[in-house]
């Protein structure tokens, strides 16, 4: 062959070298060290390197030096290879007699013909320590050939006893001459084969007899290779269905993963995180890691220099294969249960999973116990840990589903998720008895609790603990409501409101306005049956019974009346709990007044003095039943709800207080009022709750309570107030938003 096309592996680490395997040495009649000329086919530009032969390079490529790929301007695929003379010219084409080409010899042994067998077949090779058995000149010493520089380029009559040129490599076994006459012989290349042919070599048989005319020379065996199992490695890809790449050392790769392209991973049958495999065609060793996708060239496989290492891979290019069985997608599939705590409202499922049910990381997973009917829901985590035919579910979650099965069937949530508007929760230590810390806690660290509650799907039922901060938690009731399998998430908008599960104390401080404005008669009395017969067993008085006859079903009623009746209700319920609260009474209108009881300016609930209820009634209702002013200066009475909160403080250091604001108009004093609520905004001990009667400012309202973790609430008539402030009397509930003022 006088030149070879071959596919170019650049090599930075050589210079002025082609390295190429034996059997393309051979097709070129090339050896270690010869010169050859490199031709870019696509320019026409030439340059002669140095040969080196070596078994690390496969037959259809090249390692050429990065110097030769420069100078002959290349950027193709291939270059043409072919031998030169040490004239630098191509070696003239050798005539080839036309005689029929003997049969390869196996074994390094002279073959014996017939002196007149004109088709030269073959005889059986005699044993080796026998001599030939055709009639042999006497021996004379001769020297032993001698292999040219270069091949001769016409042949020379022999006249004395032939000393065989001898070409490289060793031309095959010539015909043998009759005993009358010696034909000139001219010397032959082998003849191109499409399989690889023993290496020839210029030595005498194993027998040591010195070579006779025309006599074949002796071949010797090829070198061992030392990789002895070593195989084709287009013959290994056909054995593992696989794909040829080349392995690429990088750093940046953690120790049991692998990087592929996403056309290698969809050849392949695989997704990101399922298993690959391999194996190097010279020393047949495997290995396998798991699969990460990279924008990397679709002919390379990168991996850290420890797994190259760990599995011993030492040719160029090695074949890629998976060891997954195919993944069939499926809209549902039956998985083992596994329960775990602390999974923040996660299930996890393997990589393989994923792919079946056609999920990615954080879509919702439904799963449903076939024998009971129970459902439950959590976003999906994918970890390559987890066992193909297993979902991890959070603990929690399984329990408050009912799932009580081994088994379940899992699928991909099709239906919507709803935001929640408002969710309450009732809330309460996972230890120790401090709630009012616990309800604290969680005012303070707002953004944290919306975000560790996101993480859940929430159905009706789910209870949950946040561990981190000693909360447990229960949903109460939502906004829209939670019925049949309906799910639903707590978003950076909703409304949280928390609500101790246990009974709370606290004091309270109620400000009424008895601005001109609250004379309006418009309070519809309607559904205050209870409430009346409530304080009419609780109090005897006359002046109580006396105005308990202004609440007459179906009648309007003035404002200041129903605020009254309202301050009265929340005493009694106070006093009935028995622990000790302490409450005090703020009037405002031209200025802010605190009631004095017992010359003092709190009620005690639990003074255990006579009539201690009824006289804190008749005040209230002489105060404010019956009394009235011109302005409406909100924020002075802040102020002084401010200066009682200080004293409530001073003698109950941490216990909460409630704030309670009634009004029917707008401020007076103008930015006072936002800047005395701002005062109360930084205490965590503090929850301010408005109520707004007529015609208030509605939006300023409910900045001012939200801001202070309450509620801004505007009842329809009596009935409704009543209710509202009897709640409140037992119910220390805050609310919480995502973001402050």
């Amino acid at each position: 062959m006088s030149e070879l096309k071959i596919f170019v592996d650049v090599s930075e680490s050589s210079t002025n070298k082609v390295v190429i395997c034996q059997e393309n040495a051979t097709k070129l009649h090339v050896s270690n060290g010869t010169s050859i000329e490199v031709e870019n086919p696509d320019n026409a530009k030439k340059i002669n390197a140095v040969v080196e032969i070596s078994n690390m390079v496969l037959d259809f490529a090249a390692q050429i030096s990065k110097n030769i790929v420069d100078a002959l301007e290349f950027s193709g695929v291939e270059l043409i290879l072919r031998p030169v003379s040490s004239t630098g010219l191509a070696p003239p084409k050798l005539q080839i007699p036309k005689v029929p080409s003997p049969r390869p010899v196996p074994v390094p042994q002279p073959q014996v013909r017939s002196a007149t067998d004109s088709s030269l077949t073959p005889l059986p090779t005699p044993p080796p320590q026998m001599a030939p058995s055709r009639p042999m000149p006497q021996p004379r010493a001769a020297p032993l050939p001698q292999i040219p520089p270069e091949p001769a380029t016409q042949p020379t009559p022999i006249s004395q006893p032939f000393q065989p040129p001898m070409p490289q490599p060793t031309p095959p076994p010539a015909p043998k001459p009759t005993q009358a006459s010696i034909p000139q012989v001219t010397p032959m290349p082998r003849p191109p084969s499409p399989t690889p042919q023993p290496q020839m070599v210029p030595t005498p048989p194993p027998q040591q007899v010195p070579p006779m005319p025309g006599q074949d020379m002796g071949i010797e065996a090829p070198s061992p290779t030392p990789y002895s199992n070593q195989i084709d490695i287009y013959t290994l890809q056909n054995q593992k269905g696989g794909i040829i790449l080349n392995p690429i050392v990088d750093n940046g790769i953690e120790g049991g993963k692998i990087q592929l392209s996403s056309t290698v991973i969809q050849q392949l049958g695989l997704a990101p995180g399922l298993l690959v495999a391999w194996e190097d065609p010279l020393t047949r060793s495997v290995g396998s890691a798991r699969v990460s996708q990279a924008l990397i060239n679709p002919t390379e496989i990168r991996m850290s220099r420890d797994t190259k290492q760990d599995t011993n891979i030492q040719a160029q290019q090695i074949v890629v294969y998976s060891t997954e069985p195919p993944i069939q997608k499926a809209s549902e599939m039956m998985l083992e249960v596994q329960s775990q705590p602390n999974l923040l409202g996660y299930c996890l499922v393997s990589p393989r999973t994923q792919y079946t049910l056609s999920i990615n990381q954080d879509d919702v997973l439904a799963f449903e116990d076939e024998l009971t009917g129970a459902i439950g829901a959590a976003k999906a985590e994918i970890l390559e840990s987890a066992p193909n035919n297993t979902i991890i579910i959070d603990s929690e979650i399984l329990e408050a589903s009912g799932i009580g099965s081994f088994e379940v069937k899992v699928y991909k949530n099709l239906r919507p998720i709803i935001p929640l508007q408002s969710v309450s929760l009732g809330i309460n230590p996972i230890s120790g008895e401090n709630m009012w810390e616990i309800i604290s806690t969680a005012r303070q660290n707002v953004d944290s609790l919306k975000g560790w509650l996101s993480n859940y799907i929430i159905f009706k039922g789910i209870k949950l603990r946040w561990n981190a901060v000693n909360i447990a938690c229960s949903i109460l009731n939502t906004t829209p409501d939670l019925t049949g399998d309906i799910l639903a998430q707590i978003t950076e908008n909703t409304t949280i409101n928390l609500t101790p599960t246990g009974l709370i104390p606290f004091n309270a401080i109620l400000i009424i306005d008895i601005s001109r404005s609250m004379m309006a008669r418009d309070v519809f009395v309607t559904n205050i049956a209870p409430a009346i017969e409530g304080i009419k067993a609780a109090m005897e008085s006359r002046e109580i019974q006396e105005f308990l006859k202004n609440f007459k079903a179906g009648i309007n009623i003035p404002r200041r009346i129903s605020a009254a009746f309202a301050a009265v209700l929340f005493l009694s319920e106070k006093v009935g709990r028995g622990f000790g609260e302490k409450v005090s009474v703020i009037r405002f209108a031209d200025e802010a007044q605190i009631l004095p009881f017992q010359e003092g300016y709190y009620m005690d609930s639990a003074s255990g003095k006579k009539g201690v209820l009824e006289e804190a009634a008749r005040l209230i209702v002489d105060r404010i039943g019956n009394a009235y002013g011109q302005s409406t200066n909100m924020g002075q009475a802040m102020v002084k709800a401010y200066q009682v909160l200080t004293e409530f403080n001073r003698i109950s250091p941490n216990q909460p207080s409630m704030i309670i604001l009634l009004t029917d108009g707008v401020p007076t004093d103008g930015d006072d009022f936002f800047k005395a609520i701002k005062m109360f905004a930084d205490n965590p001990n503090v929850v301010i709750y408005i109520v707004g009667l007529g015609n208030p400012d509605d939006e300023l309202m409910t900045r001012a309570a939200q801001l202070c973790g309450g509620e801004y609430f505007k009842p329809e008539d009596a009935g409704e107030l009543l209710i509202w402030y009897s709640k409140r009397a037992r119910d220390l509930t805050v609310k919480l938003k995502a973001h402050k003022e």
